[in-house]
């Protein structure tokens, strides 16, 4: 009898068994997202034409998850300071294994915060809860928002995160294109778009043609004179009337150079103090676009002499016919280089009227 009712248990479970629908579990790919600013100090010049910010290390580990950019900042009132941390999933299978034609995307944020603080005098002004914005609003996701990206729309500031499209944007053929939301950094109203169109709608459209600054600094002339890690001169700003300037070894921007402390009185103290305590920092300049190449490097070099012409050349590839030629001076830059045309900057700065 005890083997009988043995005999008829194992068959309910197998019965169970056969009646129970099949689940599969769906691998997805998992990518921590982490980004920390780290905003240290600002200032900008009595002129209103130039500025600077200052990124502390401060600990935050790999060493592409920190410092900022110039659209981390909207002169001349406000620099964002991002703090980020969450996941990002993926996965080209539905629950039940079968293939989407997709890849689904989710994103998993554990906080996103952005702090604004003000250029001039280094208060912090408030912090934007991002996190909170997706939360809150049913139709709207993060998508992947390694960081908030400051701009100028309609006159007033903005940062812009990355959204998640909806299914009825990819089978309208949208997948590739980047959606976002655009919160006003002042009364914290948003809006959701697609990030090409907003930047189409305030193109200016307008291009210029010009002796590229990155060719001349960092592809030329402090590549040769093997500084090229400490100091990257960027080729343009998305800001209306700056040159961006990068420094990466705050060590050896210039201790005693009248004529970038003459610019930024505070700046010598913030470094100093930083360079004391052993903090890493970065340091990102925006200077007035219309500074000579002979103006920009007596402010970053201790004594502009230092940098040797010797074995200077343009090559062929940046040469206006195509030989390559010597250069003995700033001057022969702009006499040998050919011109690029490139697109004028994206963004208007926001006046400041204190």
């Amino acid at each position: 009898m005890r083997k009988i009712k043995i005999f008829i248990c194992i068959l309910l479970c197998l019965c169970l068994l056969g009646c129970t629908k099949k689940t599969y579990k769906v691998e997805r790919g998992e990518y921590d997202l982490t980004y920390k600013t780290g905003y240290y100090a600002s200032e900008i010049n009595e002129d209103k034409d130039a500025l600077y910010v200052i990124y502390s290390h401060k600990g935050i580990g790999d060493d592409t998850k920190w410092g900022g950019e110039d659209d981390d900042i909207i002169p001349n009132r406000y620099a964002t300071d991002n703090d980020l941390q969450g996941r990002y999933l993926d996965t080209f299978w539905d629950e039940n294994g079968n293939p989407l034609g997709f890849n689904l995307k989710t994103t998993e944020l554990d906080k996103f915060n952005v702090d604004i603080y003000d250029i001039k005098t280094g208060k912090k002004l408030k912090t934007i809860d991002v996190k909170s914005i997706f939360d809150n609003d049913d139709n709207i996701k993060p998508d992947k928002p390694y960081k908030a990206i400051a701009l100028e729309y309609d006159g007033k500031p903005y940062i812009m995160v990355w959204s998640e499209k909806t299914s009825k944007d990819i089978e309208n053929g949208y997948e590739d294109r980047l959606k976002s939301v655009f919160i006003n950094i002042e009364d914290e109203t948003y809006f959701e778009d697609w990030a090409k169109d907003v930047s189409e709608r305030r193109s200016k459209g307008e291009r210029i043609t010009a002796v590229d600054k990155w060719d001349i600094f960092n592809e030329i002339l402090l590549k040769q004179n093997s500084l090229y890690s400490y100091i990257t001169v960027s080729s343009s700003s998305v800001w209306e009337g700056f040159t961006d300037v990068y420094v990466y070894d705050i060590d050896r921007i210039p201790k005693d150079n009248k004529k970038l402390y003459g610019l930024f009185p505070k700046l010598k103290e913030n470094l100093d103090k930083l360079i004391s305590e052993g903090e890493r920092a970065k340091v990102t300049f925006m200077l007035s676009d219309s500074i000579s190449d002979k103006e920009l490097a007596d402010m970053f070099f201790e004594n502009v002499e230092d940098i040797s012409f010797d074995g200077v050349i343009v090559d062929g590839r940046h040469s206006v016919d195509g030989l390559p030629h010597k250069i003995n001076n700033f001057d022969d830059f702009k006499k040998y280089m050919e011109p690029e045309e490139m697109e004028r900057s994206r963004y208007n700065p926001i006046p400041d009227n204190r």
